[in-house]
């Protein structure tokens, strides 16, 4: 393995409650029901607009042009919020940092590209990550693999040089629809038992047992 790619949201760091301010504001910018954190830990995963889609009354959730509408009013109030995401998991910017001296480090997520860079430059120690990869509009998010096999490229690796690093079963298929190794964190918004329901053979449940998993899956690599 050449490369270790990290999940952002639920793996480097919690960003559930900078997400729940911006999905909350477009509700109320629009007449409809705010939301837990817990109730918007269940809708993400799969991007910002399932995510809008899913924090709608259910009869709005049809309605292609009216969910559009509402994914711009929280692009813009998430454009407000997202950098209230401060602080990494206990733990993670020093593996991640660690990891780098060997391995080369990318971030992979269907969180907005624009966005995701200036926060892993924010919850992160510079020049401990090498590539970025966000979510294109127009563009399939994971688990389809055509963010996979980008950010490989920015890596200069083939994708089977790759581990995979995430909490969700999202994380799992989007790693074998793209030929990746994968490890499972269950200190995100899913548990254990879920991600190895999803098909995950490897979960960490503290951020030393993910270093000793990668460790194990990288036996007798090199650089």
């Amino acid at each position: 393995m050449k490369a270790i790619v990290f999940d952002f949201d639920g793996t480097i760091a919690d960003t559930i409650p900078a997400i729940t301010e911006g999905v909350n504001q477009a509700m109320v910018e629009l007449g409809h029901p705010t939301h837990t954190e817990e109730s918007v830990r269940g809708f993400i995963n799969h991007g910002a607009r399932v995510l809008i889609r899913s924090a709608l009354p259910k009869a709005y959730r049809d309605d292609p042009a009216y969910v559009d509408r509402v994914f711009t009013t929280y692009d813009a109030a998430y454009g407000r919020t997202y950098l209230h995401t401060t602080q990494p998991y206990a733990g993670m910017d020093k593996l991640i940092a660690d990891l780098h001296r060997t391995y080369l480090v990318g971030i992979l997520s269907n969180k907005q590209d624009r966005l995701l860079e200036r926060l892993a430059a924010q919850v992160l120690p510079a020049g401990s990550y090498d590539a970025v990869v966000g979510f294109e509009t127009g563009k399939p998010a994971k688990p389809d693999p055509y963010l996979s096999r980008k950010i490989a490229a920015a890596l200069g690796v083939d994708p089977a040089d790759c581990i995979m690093v995430g909490d969700s079963d999202v994380d799992v298929a989007t790693a074998r629809n793209a030929g990746m190794a994968h490890i499972g964190v269950a200190w995100g918004y899913r548990s254990a038992a879920f991600l190895r329901d999803a098909g995950a053979t490897r979960v960490a449940e503290s951020v030393p047992e993910l270093a000793a998993l990668i460790a194990a899956v990288c036996g007798g690599c090199s650089d």
